[in-house]
């Protein structure tokens, strides 16, 4: 007997929510650290280049996503779609 379907019903049933907003939690706030540690590649100098070198070899295969990511454009609209009126 195949349990899986079942499994995937009940984590959507109770815990799907919750594991949305723990994942966008985790992308703001990594976003957040990497705008402050890296934020002079983007224009915005807030720590000294010396960390943000020492960091870089770390942290360069994902330097494009980290762009992508702070520059797309947000919509006022969306974020309105998140909160429930209830």
């Amino acid at each position: 007997m195949n349990l899986k379907p079942l499994k995937d019903f009940l984590f959507g049933l109770l815990f799907l929510d919750l594991y949305r907003e723990i994942n966008k939690i985790h992308r703001q706030t990594r976003l957040l650290v990497e705008l402050l540690i890296f934020g002079d590649f983007l224009g915005l100098p807030l720590l000294s280049t010396y960390y943000s070198l020492r960091l870089l070899p770390y942290v360069y295969p994902s330097l494009s996503e980290i762009r992508k990511e702070a520059v797309k454009e947000h919509d006022i609209f969306d974020l309105l779609g998140e909160h429930h009126v209830h």
